[in-house]
């Protein structure tokens, strides 16, 4: 009788653990973010717009990718069920377009990630790399991915509006997917950062294995050549690029913008090979956001020391 109730009790543990969230359910957790209160699940994959859902290329599209609202998929290869999630603005918003446009993040698409005890909201829509249409799960040799449906900014041919890029889920972060990383010795990142309104270059940062040297104009009101104290980031920054195969990423990246900041990326790597990657408006892609974001932090902990 013992064993016939730890079987019944594990039973229901496991299908507990199965159960699959409702469409209520996932709109309440993504709902608990203020940032996504004003959102609903995107049930219509028309753009609205006349002229251009009348378009046979556009219409084919619509058809063939069988867009839904949510997706169900395994994204992180750990056994367990997450929800990529299309969203859309209310449509009895009066603000809706205006809306639609000046948030710092495309709100279009979110991946909810399963944890332990809860899920974790990913945007793939980050700072507008991607101006997200619509989004959808698809399988690649065994390993589920997010296709991401994009406009093309300021398109010219309305037979060309979309375009289409892959994600996938990396140590909890949305990223590109990278068929093949690199497996290239670093040995020199270069990091320059441009200014927008007053252009010219703010800063440059070099990082070695045995060295990290600040050449500043603008950074924390320090001017002048610097050498810094915290030198054990270098291995993993090199790892990251491989990860992310640098050597692939476009030399140029632009956004429509004037008066924009921009980021250079120098890489030197076996025995003397270049690559430069030049990034207006500091967008190009989900994987250079975080290594931005990685490059601020090691300068944060920095306690720069003035060279003479």
């Amino acid at each position: 009788m013992k064993y016939i109730f730890l079987f019944v009790s594990l039973f229901l543990i496991l299908s507990c653990e199965k159960k699959d969230l409702t469409d209520k359910e996932v709109l309440e957790i993504i709902h608990a973010d203020k940032n996504y209160q004003g959102l609903q699940l995107k049930t219509n994959f028309w753009t609205g717009d006349k002229v251009i859902d009348t378009i046979k290329s556009f219409r084919k599209i619509i058809v063939k990718e069988n867009l839904k609202p949510i997706f169900k998929a395994d994204l992180k290869g750990d056994g367990k069920q997450d929800y990529l999630v299309n969203l859309e603005y209310k449509k009895d918003s009066a603000n809706e377009n205006i809306v639609r446009y000046i948030d710092e993040d495309s709100k279009n698409c979110v991946v909810l990630l399963s944890s332990s005890n809860a899920y974790k909201i990913l945007s793939a829509g980050k700072k507008r790399v991607y101006d997200i249409f619509a989004t959808k799960i698809i399988n690649y040799k065994g390993q589920n991915l997010i296709k991401v449906l994009n406009f093309i900014p300021r398109f010219d041919d309305l037979n060309n509006i979309l375009k289409f890029d892959t994600l996938t889920v990396k140590n909890n972060q949305l990223t590109e997917f990278v068929n093949k990383r690199s497996n290239n010795n670093i040995s020199e990142i270069k990091f320059t950062q441009f200014g927008g309104f007053a252009p010219g270059i703010y800063y440059t940062l070099t990082l070695k294995k045995d060295s990290i040297i600040l050449n500043s104009k603008f950074y924390k009101k320090l001017e002048g050549k610097y050498l810094g104290n915290n030198k054990n980031d270098f291995e993993n920054l090199a790892l990251y690029l491989n990860n992310i195969d640098f050597k692939n990423l476009k030399d140029k990246y632009f956004i429509d913008c004037s008066d924009c900041s921009a980021i250079e990326t120098k890489i030197v790597y076996d025995n003397g090979k270049v690559k430069t990657n030049y990034d207006y408006g500091e967008k190009g892609s989900l994987g250079l956001l975080k290594f931005y974001d990685s490059i601020h932090a090691i300068m944060e902990k920095q306690k720069w020391q003035k060279m003479d």
